[in-house]
Protein backbone atom coordinates (compact mmCIF):
# COMPACT_ATOMS: atom_id res chain seq x y z
CA UNK A 1 0.00 0.00 0.00
CA UNK A 2 3.18 2.26 0.93
CA UNK A 3 4.37 1.67 -2.24
CA UNK A 4 1.24 2.68 -4.30
CA UNK A 5 1.05 5.84 -2.52
CA UNK A 6 4.91 6.39 -3.06
CA UNK A 7 4.07 5.92 -6.75
CA UNK A 8 1.11 8.09 -6.90
CA UNK A 9 2.92 10.90 -5.27
CA UNK A 10 6.24 10.54 -7.43
CA UNK A 11 3.66 10.51 -10.31
CA UNK A 12 2.28 13.57 -9.15
CA UNK A 13 5.43 15.52 -8.68
CA UNK A 14 6.52 14.17 -12.29
CA UNK A 15 3.38 15.97 -13.62
CA UNK A 16 3.56 19.10 -11.67
CA UNK A 17 7.15 19.38 -13.13
CA UNK A 18 6.04 18.92 -16.89
CA UNK A 19 3.33 21.60 -16.19
CA UNK A 20 5.92 24.02 -15.01
CA UNK A 21 8.45 23.44 -17.87
CA UNK A 22 5.66 23.64 -20.51
CA UNK A 23 4.03 26.68 -20.42
CA UNK A 24 2.00 29.40 -22.72
CA UNK A 25 0.81 32.92 -22.61
CA UNK A 26 -1.78 34.76 -24.66
CA UNK A 27 -1.44 38.54 -24.37
CA UNK A 28 -3.72 41.48 -25.93
CA UNK A 29 -2.96 45.23 -26.44
CA UNK A 30 -6.46 47.06 -27.03
CA UNK A 31 -7.39 50.50 -27.34
CA UNK A 32 -11.08 50.49 -26.17
CA UNK A 33 -11.74 53.85 -27.44
CA UNK A 34 -12.68 56.61 -24.42
CA UNK A 35 -13.77 53.91 -21.95
CA UNK A 36 -16.86 53.26 -23.67
CA UNK A 37 -17.85 56.74 -23.97
CA UNK A 38 -16.65 57.79 -20.55
CA UNK A 39 -18.96 55.22 -19.94
CA UNK A 40 -21.63 56.02 -21.33
CA UNK A 41 -21.94 52.78 -24.03
CA UNK A 42 -22.75 49.92 -22.19
CA UNK A 43 -23.98 47.65 -25.09
CA UNK A 44 -20.36 48.04 -26.36
CA UNK A 45 -18.99 47.81 -23.37
CA UNK A 46 -20.63 44.53 -22.68
CA UNK A 47 -20.38 43.01 -26.03
CA UNK A 48 -16.24 43.68 -25.46
CA UNK A 49 -16.57 41.71 -22.39
CA UNK A 50 -18.07 38.99 -24.24
CA UNK A 51 -15.13 39.34 -26.97
CA UNK A 52 -12.56 39.18 -24.28
CA UNK A 53 -14.35 36.03 -22.36
CA UNK A 54 -14.00 34.23 -25.96
CA UNK A 55 -10.41 35.22 -26.26
CA UNK A 56 -9.40 34.01 -22.79
CA UNK A 57 -6.03 35.80 -23.33
CA UNK A 58 -3.47 35.53 -19.56
CA UNK A 59 -2.75 39.26 -19.90
CA UNK A 60 -4.16 42.22 -21.74
CA UNK A 61 -2.54 45.79 -22.00
CA UNK A 62 -5.26 48.57 -22.36
CA UNK A 63 -5.04 52.26 -23.45
CA UNK A 64 -8.29 54.94 -23.12
CA UNK A 65 -9.45 53.63 -19.64
CA UNK A 66 -11.38 56.77 -19.74
CA UNK A 67 -13.46 57.67 -16.64
CA UNK A 68 -12.39 54.23 -14.62
CA UNK A 69 -11.29 53.83 -11.07
CA UNK A 70 -9.43 51.01 -9.66
CA UNK A 71 -12.71 49.64 -8.27
CA UNK A 72 -14.21 50.04 -11.83
CA UNK A 73 -11.84 48.25 -13.53
CA UNK A 74 -11.68 45.17 -11.26
CA UNK A 75 -15.03 44.51 -11.57
CA UNK A 76 -15.01 44.62 -14.86
CA UNK A 77 -11.98 42.57 -15.20
CA UNK A 78 -13.07 39.80 -13.65
CA UNK A 79 -16.30 39.39 -15.80
CA UNK A 80 -13.13 38.16 -18.43
CA UNK A 81 -11.74 35.89 -15.92
CA UNK A 82 -9.03 38.37 -14.28
CA UNK A 83 -8.83 38.77 -10.81
CA UNK A 84 -5.63 40.96 -10.64
CA UNK A 85 -5.60 44.46 -12.64
CA UNK A 86 -3.53 47.88 -12.28
CA UNK A 87 -4.53 51.41 -13.44
CA UNK A 88 -1.92 54.25 -14.25
CA UNK A 89 -4.19 56.82 -13.27
CA UNK A 90 -7.79 58.01 -12.98
CA UNK A 91 -7.99 61.30 -15.04
CA UNK A 92 -7.62 62.03 -19.10
CA UNK A 93 -7.10 58.82 -20.89
CA UNK A 94 -5.96 56.26 -18.31
CA UNK A 95 -3.77 53.30 -19.24
CA UNK A 96 -4.31 49.41 -17.48
CA UNK A 97 -3.26 45.78 -17.33
CA UNK A 98 -5.78 42.65 -16.38
CA UNK A 99 -4.10 39.68 -15.63
CA UNK A 100 -4.91 36.07 -14.32
CA UNK A 101 -1.97 35.78 -12.02
CA UNK A 102 -1.03 38.15 -9.66
CA UNK A 103 0.20 41.28 -10.63
CA UNK A 104 3.80 43.32 -9.10
CA UNK A 105 3.52 47.08 -10.16
CA UNK A 106 6.92 47.90 -10.74
CA UNK A 107 6.50 51.89 -11.71
CA UNK A 108 3.91 54.17 -12.78
CA UNK A 109 5.51 56.98 -14.98
CA UNK A 110 3.71 60.12 -16.04
CA UNK A 111 6.52 62.76 -16.26
CA UNK A 112 7.31 63.54 -19.76
CA UNK A 113 4.34 61.82 -21.50
CA UNK A 114 1.50 62.17 -23.00
CA UNK A 115 -0.77 59.74 -21.52
CA UNK A 116 1.77 57.84 -19.33
CA UNK A 117 3.51 54.63 -19.10
CA UNK A 118 2.50 51.88 -16.43
CA UNK A 119 5.55 48.86 -16.09
CA UNK A 120 4.04 45.98 -14.14
CA UNK A 121 5.12 42.26 -13.79
CA UNK A 122 3.60 38.96 -13.45
CA UNK A 123 5.25 35.07 -14.17
CA UNK A 124 8.45 36.63 -14.16
CA UNK A 125 7.33 38.62 -17.12
CA UNK A 126 7.58 42.38 -17.10
CA UNK A 127 4.79 44.26 -19.15
CA UNK A 128 5.26 48.01 -20.05
CA UNK A 129 1.67 49.45 -21.47
CA UNK A 130 2.21 52.44 -23.16
CA UNK A 131 0.56 55.35 -25.31
CA UNK A 132 2.06 57.70 -27.07
CA UNK A 133 0.93 60.94 -28.23
CA UNK A 134 -1.21 60.98 -31.06
CA UNK A 135 -0.49 64.72 -32.54
CA UNK A 136 2.99 65.26 -32.31
CA UNK A 137 6.04 63.15 -34.15
CA UNK A 138 8.39 65.00 -32.01
CA UNK A 139 7.38 64.01 -28.58
CA UNK A 140 6.30 60.62 -29.27
CA UNK A 141 10.34 60.37 -30.19
CA UNK A 142 10.67 61.87 -27.05
CA UNK A 143 8.80 59.36 -25.52
CA UNK A 144 10.63 56.49 -27.28
CA UNK A 145 13.65 57.69 -25.66
CA UNK A 146 12.33 57.84 -22.22
CA UNK A 147 10.86 54.26 -22.39
CA UNK A 148 14.14 52.68 -23.97
CA UNK A 149 16.22 54.11 -21.73
CA UNK A 150 14.47 53.21 -19.20
CA UNK A 151 14.35 49.55 -20.47
CA UNK A 152 17.82 49.39 -21.46
CA UNK A 153 18.94 50.95 -17.59
CA UNK A 154 16.13 49.15 -15.40
CA UNK A 155 15.46 45.55 -17.27
CA UNK A 156 18.37 44.53 -20.01
CA UNK A 157 21.02 46.12 -17.69
CA UNK A 158 19.94 43.68 -14.26
CA UNK A 159 19.65 40.72 -16.96
CA UNK A 160 15.64 41.02 -17.06
CA UNK A 161 15.53 38.62 -20.20
CA UNK A 162 11.42 38.32 -20.16
CA UNK A 163 9.34 41.86 -21.27
CA UNK A 164 7.04 43.18 -23.54
CA UNK A 165 6.13 46.98 -24.37
CA UNK A 166 2.42 46.76 -25.73
CA UNK A 167 -0.29 49.57 -26.54
CA UNK A 168 -0.91 52.30 -28.71
CA UNK A 169 2.42 53.67 -30.23
CA UNK A 170 0.41 56.17 -32.61
CA UNK A 171 3.54 55.62 -34.74
CA UNK A 172 4.32 53.87 -38.06
CA UNK A 173 6.77 51.09 -38.26
CA UNK A 174 9.67 51.13 -41.13
CA UNK A 175 8.66 47.53 -41.44
CA UNK A 176 5.34 49.45 -42.99
CA UNK A 177 6.89 51.78 -45.65
CA UNK A 178 4.76 49.37 -47.97
CA UNK A 179 1.90 48.92 -47.07
CA UNK A 180 1.89 52.95 -45.84
CA UNK A 181 2.39 53.35 -50.31
CA UNK A 182 -0.56 51.05 -50.87
CA UNK A 183 -2.65 53.02 -48.58
CA UNK A 184 -2.29 56.63 -49.60
CA UNK A 185 -5.45 58.06 -48.24
CA UNK A 186 -3.92 57.53 -44.39
CA UNK A 187 -1.11 59.97 -45.18
CA UNK A 188 -3.30 62.31 -47.51
CA UNK A 189 -5.43 62.88 -44.47
CA UNK A 190 -3.06 63.50 -41.94
CA UNK A 191 -1.32 66.26 -44.54
CA UNK A 192 -4.77 67.69 -44.41
CA UNK A 193 -5.02 67.46 -40.58
CA UNK A 194 -1.38 68.96 -39.81
CA UNK A 195 -2.19 71.70 -42.49
CA UNK A 196 -4.73 72.66 -40.48
CA UNK A 197 -3.50 72.68 -37.44
CA UNK A 198 -0.27 74.92 -38.89
CA UNK A 199 -2.83 77.10 -40.35
CA UNK A 200 -4.33 78.28 -36.83
CA UNK A 201 -1.84 78.19 -34.69
CA UNK A 202 1.84 78.64 -36.76
CA UNK A 203 5.18 77.04 -35.86
CA UNK A 204 3.85 76.06 -32.13
CA UNK A 205 1.09 73.42 -34.22
CA UNK A 206 1.53 69.50 -33.32
CA UNK A 207 2.42 67.91 -36.75
CA UNK A 208 1.77 64.34 -36.45
CA UNK A 209 3.83 63.90 -39.62
CA UNK A 210 7.64 64.87 -40.02
CA UNK A 211 7.55 67.75 -43.05
CA UNK A 212 4.87 65.63 -44.20
CA UNK A 213 5.93 62.31 -44.47
CA UNK A 214 5.65 59.62 -41.77
CA UNK A 215 8.07 59.21 -39.46
CA UNK A 216 9.65 55.94 -39.02
CA UNK A 217 12.22 56.53 -36.22
CA UNK A 218 10.03 56.27 -33.38
CA UNK A 219 9.35 52.35 -33.74
CA UNK A 220 13.02 52.25 -35.24
CA UNK A 221 14.53 52.94 -31.63
CA UNK A 222 12.73 50.25 -29.81
CA UNK A 223 13.09 47.53 -33.00
CA UNK A 224 17.15 48.88 -32.19
CA UNK A 225 17.50 47.78 -28.40
CA UNK A 226 16.16 45.07 -30.13
CA UNK A 227 12.81 44.72 -29.42
CA UNK A 228 11.14 41.97 -31.97
CA UNK A 229 7.34 43.08 -33.93
CA UNK A 230 5.93 39.78 -33.44
CA UNK A 231 2.81 41.15 -35.94
CA UNK A 232 5.58 41.90 -38.37
CA UNK A 233 6.86 38.23 -38.29
CA UNK A 234 4.12 36.45 -38.24
CA UNK A 235 1.33 38.18 -40.33
CA UNK A 236 0.43 39.10 -44.10
CA UNK A 237 1.51 41.99 -45.17
CA UNK A 238 -2.36 43.21 -46.10
CA UNK A 239 -3.46 41.97 -42.46
CA UNK A 240 -1.84 44.75 -40.59
CA UNK A 241 -3.87 47.27 -39.95
CA UNK A 242 -5.20 48.56 -36.53
CA UNK A 243 -7.11 51.38 -37.30
CA UNK A 244 -9.40 52.52 -38.23
CA UNK A 245 -12.36 50.06 -37.42
CA UNK A 246 -16.16 50.65 -39.54
CA UNK A 247 -16.95 52.01 -36.02
CA UNK A 248 -16.02 55.40 -36.72
CA UNK A 249 -15.70 55.56 -40.71
CA UNK A 250 -19.12 54.78 -40.93
CA UNK A 251 -19.20 57.67 -44.13
CA UNK A 252 -16.93 55.72 -45.99
CA UNK A 253 -17.11 52.49 -48.59
CA UNK A 254 -15.49 49.46 -48.20
CA UNK A 255 -13.34 50.89 -51.17
CA UNK A 256 -12.44 54.16 -48.99
CA UNK A 257 -11.99 52.17 -46.05
CA UNK A 258 -9.54 50.28 -48.02
CA UNK A 259 -7.51 52.77 -48.58
CA UNK A 260 -7.39 54.39 -45.31
CA UNK A 261 -5.40 52.23 -42.83
CA UNK A 262 -2.78 52.34 -40.78
CA UNK A 263 -0.59 50.20 -37.88
CA UNK A 264 0.08 52.11 -35.51
CA UNK A 265 -0.75 49.12 -32.26
CA UNK A 266 2.02 47.11 -31.69
CA UNK A 267 3.34 44.24 -28.89
CA UNK A 268 6.54 43.96 -28.72
CA UNK A 269 8.85 41.76 -27.19
CA UNK A 270 12.46 41.16 -25.97
CA UNK A 271 14.45 38.64 -28.17
CA UNK A 272 13.69 35.81 -25.24
CA UNK A 273 10.17 35.59 -26.52
CA UNK A 274 10.77 35.86 -30.81
CA UNK A 275 11.19 32.05 -31.15
CA UNK A 276 8.80 31.39 -28.61
CA UNK A 277 5.74 33.42 -30.10
CA UNK A 278 3.57 30.64 -32.24
CA UNK A 279 1.04 33.27 -33.27
CA UNK A 280 0.49 36.87 -33.66
CA UNK A 281 -2.16 39.12 -35.56
CA UNK A 282 -4.27 41.74 -35.23
CA UNK A 283 -7.77 40.89 -35.34
CA UNK A 284 -9.35 42.93 -37.98
CA UNK A 285 -12.67 41.51 -38.65
CA UNK A 286 -15.58 40.19 -37.23
CA UNK A 287 -17.00 41.41 -34.03
CA UNK A 288 -13.94 43.95 -33.16
CA UNK A 289 -15.34 46.14 -36.17
CA UNK A 290 -17.90 47.30 -34.24
CA UNK A 291 -16.46 47.35 -30.45
CA UNK A 292 -13.49 50.23 -30.61
CA UNK A 293 -12.03 52.44 -33.26
CA UNK A 294 -8.91 50.43 -32.86
CA UNK A 295 -8.42 46.68 -33.58
CA UNK A 296 -6.57 44.06 -30.87
CA UNK A 297 -3.46 42.98 -31.16
CA UNK A 298 -3.16 39.47 -30.00
CA UNK A 299 0.12 36.97 -29.39
CA UNK A 300 0.78 34.04 -28.28
CA UNK A 301 3.78 32.06 -27.01
CA UNK A 302 4.79 28.99 -25.90
CA UNK A 303 7.87 27.59 -24.08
Amino acid sequence: MNRFFLTLTLFALLQAEVAAQNQSLKVISYNIWNGFDWGKDTLRQAAMVRWLQEQDADVIGFQELNAFSPEKFANLARQWGHPYTLLLKEEGYPIGISSKTPLQLKSRMLGGFWHGMLHARTRDIDFLVVHLSPHDWQFRRSEAEIISTYIENVLIKNRQERFMVLGDFNSHSPFDAEFDRAHPETLRRNQESDSLRHAEKGQAAYQTLRSGSFDYSVMSRFLSLPLIDVVQAHTAEDRKSSFPTPLITPELSPDQRAAYKQRIDYILVSPWFEFRCSQAAVINTGTPDRLSDHYPVVASFNW
